[in-house]
Protein backbone atom coordinates (compact mmCIF):
# COMPACT_ATOMS: atom_id res chain seq x y z
CA UNK A 1 0.00 0.00 0.00
CA UNK A 2 1.30 3.41 -0.94
CA UNK A 3 1.61 6.10 1.74
CA UNK A 4 -1.07 8.76 1.59
CA UNK A 5 0.10 11.81 -0.33
CA UNK A 6 0.69 14.89 1.82
CA UNK A 7 0.72 18.42 0.43
CA UNK A 8 4.30 19.64 0.46
CA UNK A 9 5.59 16.22 1.50
CA UNK A 10 8.10 16.08 -1.34
CA UNK A 11 9.00 19.76 -1.21
CA UNK A 12 8.72 21.09 2.37
CA UNK A 13 8.50 24.90 2.66
CA UNK A 14 11.70 26.81 3.06
CA UNK A 15 12.34 27.87 6.68
CA UNK A 16 11.49 31.49 7.40
CA UNK A 17 14.18 34.00 8.41
CA UNK A 18 12.85 33.82 11.98
CA UNK A 19 13.12 30.03 12.04
CA UNK A 20 16.67 30.16 10.67
CA UNK A 21 17.75 32.72 13.28
CA UNK A 22 15.99 30.81 16.06
CA UNK A 23 17.74 27.57 15.19
CA UNK A 24 21.17 29.22 14.79
CA UNK A 25 20.98 31.05 18.13
CA UNK A 26 19.63 28.03 20.02
CA UNK A 27 22.52 25.90 18.69
CA UNK A 28 25.07 28.53 19.66
CA UNK A 29 23.45 28.92 23.09
CA UNK A 30 23.81 25.20 23.74
CA UNK A 31 27.45 25.30 22.67
CA UNK A 32 28.14 28.29 24.91
CA UNK A 33 26.44 26.59 27.87
CA UNK A 34 28.74 23.57 27.50
CA UNK A 35 31.73 25.85 27.95
CA UNK A 36 30.15 27.39 31.04
CA UNK A 37 29.34 24.01 32.60
CA UNK A 38 32.73 22.46 31.75
CA UNK A 39 36.27 22.98 33.00
CA UNK A 40 37.72 26.51 33.09
CA UNK A 41 39.56 27.75 30.00
CA UNK A 42 43.21 26.80 30.39
CA UNK A 43 44.80 26.94 26.93
CA UNK A 44 45.22 29.46 24.15
CA UNK A 45 43.42 27.09 21.76
CA UNK A 46 40.39 27.05 24.03
CA UNK A 47 40.48 30.84 24.32
CA UNK A 48 40.68 31.14 20.53
CA UNK A 49 37.78 28.70 20.13
CA UNK A 50 35.68 30.77 22.52
CA UNK A 51 36.57 33.93 20.63
CA UNK A 52 35.35 32.27 17.44
CA UNK A 53 32.16 31.18 19.19
CA UNK A 54 31.59 34.72 20.43
CA UNK A 55 32.04 36.10 16.91
CA UNK A 56 29.48 33.60 15.59
CA UNK A 57 27.05 34.55 18.36
CA UNK A 58 27.41 38.25 17.49
CA UNK A 59 26.89 37.52 13.80
CA UNK A 60 23.79 35.44 14.57
CA UNK A 61 22.42 38.20 16.78
CA UNK A 62 23.02 40.79 14.03
CA UNK A 63 21.27 38.55 11.51
CA UNK A 64 18.32 38.04 13.86
CA UNK A 65 18.05 41.79 14.41
CA UNK A 66 18.16 42.38 10.64
CA UNK A 67 15.39 39.81 10.15
CA UNK A 68 13.35 41.36 12.96
CA UNK A 69 13.56 44.81 11.40
CA UNK A 70 12.64 43.46 7.96
CA UNK A 71 9.63 41.58 9.37
CA UNK A 72 8.49 44.53 11.47
CA UNK A 73 9.04 47.16 8.76
CA UNK A 74 5.55 46.96 7.17
CA UNK A 75 3.97 47.36 10.61
CA UNK A 76 6.35 50.17 11.62
CA UNK A 77 5.77 51.97 8.32
CA UNK A 78 2.01 51.57 8.68
CA UNK A 79 2.07 52.85 12.24
CA UNK A 80 4.28 55.79 11.27
CA UNK A 81 1.91 56.70 8.43
CA UNK A 82 -1.12 56.59 10.74
CA UNK A 83 0.70 58.64 13.39
CA UNK A 84 1.76 61.25 10.84
CA UNK A 85 -1.77 61.46 9.42
CA UNK A 86 -3.45 61.92 12.79
CA UNK A 87 -0.85 64.10 14.54
CA UNK A 88 -1.86 67.44 12.89
CA UNK A 89 -5.56 67.08 13.66
CA UNK A 90 -4.94 65.86 17.22
CA UNK A 91 -2.54 68.79 17.74
CA UNK A 92 -5.20 71.14 16.40
CA UNK A 93 -7.83 69.62 18.70
CA UNK A 94 -5.50 70.09 21.69
CA UNK A 95 -4.91 73.72 20.67
CA UNK A 96 -8.67 74.30 20.36
CA UNK A 97 -9.18 72.78 23.82
CA UNK A 98 -6.52 75.07 25.31
CA UNK A 99 -8.15 78.07 23.61
CA UNK A 100 -11.50 77.23 25.17
CA UNK A 101 -9.88 76.78 28.59
CA UNK A 102 -8.17 80.15 28.25
CA UNK A 103 -11.51 81.79 27.43
CA UNK A 104 -13.34 80.07 30.29
CA UNK A 105 -10.73 80.52 33.01
CA UNK A 106 -11.24 84.25 33.82
CA UNK A 107 -15.02 83.80 34.04
CA UNK A 108 -14.76 80.73 36.26
CA UNK A 109 -12.23 82.44 38.54
CA UNK A 110 -14.55 85.44 38.92
CA UNK A 111 -17.50 83.12 39.53
CA UNK A 112 -15.54 81.19 42.15
CA UNK A 113 -14.69 84.40 44.00
CA UNK A 114 -18.34 85.45 43.91
CA UNK A 115 -19.40 82.06 45.27
CA UNK A 116 -16.79 82.28 48.03
CA UNK A 117 -18.13 85.67 49.07
CA UNK A 118 -21.72 84.41 49.01
CA UNK A 119 -20.68 81.40 51.06
CA UNK A 120 -18.94 83.66 53.60
CA UNK A 121 -22.03 85.80 54.00
CA UNK A 122 -24.27 82.74 54.22
CA UNK A 123 -22.10 81.28 56.96
CA UNK A 124 -22.11 84.57 58.90
CA UNK A 125 -25.91 84.68 58.63
CA UNK A 126 -26.18 81.06 59.77
CA UNK A 127 -23.98 81.78 62.79
CA UNK A 128 -26.04 84.87 63.64
CA UNK A 129 -29.30 82.91 63.50
CA UNK A 130 -27.76 80.11 65.53
CA UNK A 131 -26.80 82.58 68.25
CA UNK A 132 -30.33 84.04 68.23
CA UNK A 133 -31.86 80.57 68.45
CA UNK A 134 -29.58 79.57 71.34
CA UNK A 135 -30.42 82.78 73.20
CA UNK A 136 -34.15 82.27 72.58
CA UNK A 137 -33.95 78.69 73.86
CA UNK A 138 -32.20 79.88 77.02
CA UNK A 139 -34.77 82.60 77.69
CA UNK A 140 -37.93 80.77 76.65
CA UNK A 141 -40.69 80.47 79.20
CA UNK A 142 -41.76 76.85 79.40
CA UNK A 143 -45.20 77.97 80.54
CA UNK A 144 -45.57 80.41 77.65
CA UNK A 145 -46.62 78.62 74.45
CA UNK A 146 -45.84 81.61 72.24
CA UNK A 147 -42.33 81.88 73.72
CA UNK A 148 -41.65 78.19 73.05
CA UNK A 149 -42.97 78.42 69.48
CA UNK A 150 -40.84 81.48 68.76
CA UNK A 151 -37.71 79.72 70.08
CA UNK A 152 -38.45 76.62 67.99
CA UNK A 153 -39.03 78.80 64.92
CA UNK A 154 -35.63 80.42 65.38
CA UNK A 155 -34.02 76.97 65.75
CA UNK A 156 -35.55 75.84 62.46
CA UNK A 157 -34.42 79.05 60.76
CA UNK A 158 -30.89 78.48 62.07
CA UNK A 159 -30.90 74.90 60.74
CA UNK A 160 -32.12 76.06 57.34
CA UNK A 161 -29.47 78.81 57.26
CA UNK A 162 -26.77 76.28 58.15
CA UNK A 163 -27.90 74.00 55.31
CA UNK A 164 -27.90 76.95 52.91
CA UNK A 165 -24.40 77.95 54.05
CA UNK A 166 -23.10 74.41 53.53
CA UNK A 167 -24.63 74.34 50.07
CA UNK A 168 -22.98 77.66 49.22
CA UNK A 169 -19.65 76.44 50.57
CA UNK A 170 -19.84 73.29 48.42
CA UNK A 171 -20.79 75.13 45.23
CA UNK A 172 -18.26 74.82 42.41
CA UNK A 173 -17.73 77.27 39.59
CA UNK A 174 -18.37 75.36 36.39
CA UNK A 175 -19.69 75.55 32.85
CA UNK A 176 -22.32 73.02 31.82
CA UNK A 177 -23.31 71.97 28.34
CA UNK A 178 -22.81 68.79 26.40
CA UNK A 179 -20.41 66.28 27.91
CA UNK A 180 -18.63 66.64 31.23
CA UNK A 181 -18.91 69.97 33.03
CA UNK A 182 -15.80 72.17 32.97
CA UNK A 183 -14.71 73.33 36.41
CA UNK A 184 -11.69 74.83 38.10
CA UNK A 185 -9.34 72.37 39.80
CA UNK A 186 -7.10 73.04 42.76
CA UNK A 187 -3.53 71.90 42.16
CA UNK A 188 -0.38 72.21 44.24
CA UNK A 189 3.21 72.60 43.08
CA UNK A 190 6.49 72.97 44.91
CA UNK A 191 8.51 76.16 44.43
CA UNK A 192 12.09 75.94 45.73
CA UNK A 193 12.98 78.92 47.91
CA UNK A 194 15.99 77.55 49.84
CA UNK A 195 18.46 75.33 47.98
CA UNK A 196 20.20 74.06 51.12
CA UNK A 197 16.97 73.15 52.90
CA UNK A 198 15.68 71.46 49.77
CA UNK A 199 18.89 69.44 49.46
CA UNK A 200 18.67 68.48 53.14
CA UNK A 201 15.11 67.26 52.59
CA UNK A 202 16.20 65.10 49.65
CA UNK A 203 19.14 63.76 51.69
CA UNK A 204 16.80 62.55 54.44
CA UNK A 205 13.64 61.60 52.56
CA UNK A 206 15.05 60.34 49.24
CA UNK A 207 18.62 59.36 50.03
CA UNK A 208 18.54 56.23 47.85
CA UNK A 209 17.33 58.11 44.79
CA UNK A 210 19.84 60.88 45.47
CA UNK A 211 22.77 58.47 45.71
CA UNK A 212 21.69 56.74 42.51
CA UNK A 213 21.60 60.10 40.75
CA UNK A 214 24.99 61.13 42.16
CA UNK A 215 26.46 57.79 41.04
CA UNK A 216 25.11 58.34 37.52
CA UNK A 217 26.81 61.76 37.39
CA UNK A 218 30.10 60.23 38.49
CA UNK A 219 29.81 57.41 35.93
CA UNK A 220 29.16 59.99 33.21
CA UNK A 221 32.19 62.02 34.29
CA UNK A 222 34.46 58.94 34.24
CA UNK A 223 33.23 57.97 30.76
CA UNK A 224 34.12 61.51 29.66
CA UNK A 225 37.70 61.00 30.86
CA UNK A 226 37.71 62.39 34.42
CA UNK A 227 39.96 60.36 36.74
CA UNK A 228 39.63 62.25 40.00
CA UNK A 229 36.22 62.91 41.61
CA UNK A 230 35.66 64.11 45.18
CA UNK A 231 34.08 61.36 47.26
CA UNK A 232 34.89 58.62 44.73
CA UNK A 233 37.76 56.24 43.98
CA UNK A 234 38.17 55.89 40.23
CA UNK A 235 39.32 52.30 39.71
CA UNK A 236 40.60 50.54 36.61
CA UNK A 237 39.33 47.08 35.63
CA UNK A 238 39.38 44.82 32.60
CA UNK A 239 36.10 43.90 30.88
CA UNK A 240 35.14 42.13 27.67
Amino acid sequence: MNDRAVIGGNNPPEPTPFELSKQAIEDLYEEARQWLDGDPVSTQAQADALNTLQARIKDAAKEAEKNRKAEAKPFDDGKAEVQARYKPIITKADAADETVKAALKPYLIALARKQEEEARKAREEAMRLQQEAMEAMRQRDAANLQSREEAERLVQEAKAADAAARKAENAKAHAKGEGRATALRTVHRAVMVDNKEAAAWVWVEHNGDLMEFVQSLADKAVRAGKRSIRGFNVIEEKVL
